[in-house]
């Protein structure tokens, strides 16, 4: 694969993978006391969505009442606990909504690769005291790679590739 290729391909699958991850999510659109309205771009005409979100908010005993309108993609929150709880709960349902449907194929397969890396990124910050994630030895071992074989090897193209993928890996990290 020549360099331009590679580039090419390392482009577009990023942008692909980062629109998953770069989602608005839940947006705030009016706050008063005791009431949220927030607006997602997933709930609009989504009534799989709706379906969803109206399971996990049949539960919660800090609501009150709960309305998804699905033609304008808002949700209605009344509630009476603390504005923490409810960040707590938006918080849940943001990571809901980026979670595939477990019936799916990609769905299973997905969570369970999410899972396994997942944990393994959980071990890694663990074990080095939150200095290190899965995200950044990956991002090193790829600028060793590639700097090895810039320099020992003297293989240009492909090295400052390895080069490129590890600064974008780290670009990406959250702090």
């Amino acid at each position: 694969m020549s360099y331009l290729t590679g580039l090419a391909l390392g482009i577009s699958a990023g942008k692909q993978v980062g629109k998953l991850y770069r989602s608005k999510g839940f947006q705030l659109v009016h706050k008063s006391r005791g009431r949220r309205r927030y607006y997602h771009e997933g709930l609009v005409n989504n009534a799989g969505f709706a379906e969803k979100l109206e399971q996990q908010l049949a539960g919660a005993s800090a609501l009150q009442r709960f309305t998804i309108n699905q033609v304008t993609g808002t949700l209605l929150l009344e509630y009476t606990c603390q504005d923490e709880q409810m960040d707590r709960i938006i918080g849940y349902l943001e990571d809901l909504a980026h979670r595939p449907s477990p019936t799916s194929a990609y769905g299973k397969i997905g969570s369970d690769i999410r899972r396994g890396f997942g944990s393994v990124n959980k071990k890694i910050k663990e074990n080095t005291g939150l200095t290190f994630d899965l995200r950044t030895l990956v991002s090193l071992w790829l600028m060793a790679w590639g700097a090895n074989k810039m320099w020992t090897l003297g293989q240009r193209p492909s090295g400052p590739q390895m080069l490129w993928w590890s600064y974008s890996l780290l670009k990406g990290r959250d702090s």
